[in-house]
């Protein structure tokens, strides 16, 4: 079955992206306050900022999630692709930002943050894939269903 991409199924995904990005400042912000309120005023001191780096991260995540429309791409080099430019669109911004400290006299923290925002990124991409994949068994089983229905 061949899929088309259009320009209406792009928008779907910027939005989608947006609306990821929005929804994730919420839900940090809503943690932050929870946990530790002395770094809301870190937030909100910055809030405009704060909003569009985290619509940028979220646009650069959602809209390469439309790399997996694509047929001809192999599964790996789609993975490969939305890793490496929402990587590279979310470090820089989060450093930039101030969601990491960057220090470059303490290497291995840098490190570590790195990793643990590429598991974040896998975790999240693992729960996409999951969510499709049950999805597809469930109209496979009804399409297997309707079949035997109709002999």
């Amino acid at each position: 079955m061949k899929r088309e991409v259009t320009a209406m199924t792009f928008v779907k995904y910027l939005f989608y992206g947006i609306c990821w990005g929005c929804v994730c400042l919420v839900a940090f912000c809503l943690m932050v306050s929870l946990f530790d309120k002395e770094a809301l005023p870190f937030i909100f001191n910055d809030f405009p900022r704060q909003v569009a780096g985290s619509v940028l991260v979220g646009i650069a995540c959602g809209t390469t999630g439309i790399v997996y429309q694509f047929q001809r791409i192999p599964g790996f080099a789609k993975v490969l692709i939305h890793f490496v430019i929402g990587m590279g669109v979310f470090y820089p911004t989060a450093i930039h930002l101030g969601w990491f400290p960057f220090n470059p006299e303490h290497i291995g923290y840098t490190v570590m943050q790195l990793l643990i925002s590429c598991g974040i990124f896998f975790a999240i991409w693992a729960c996409f894939y999951f969510a499709a994949w049950l999805e597809a068994r469930k109209i496979n089983s009804r399409l297997k269903e309707m079949e035997r229905d109709g002999k």
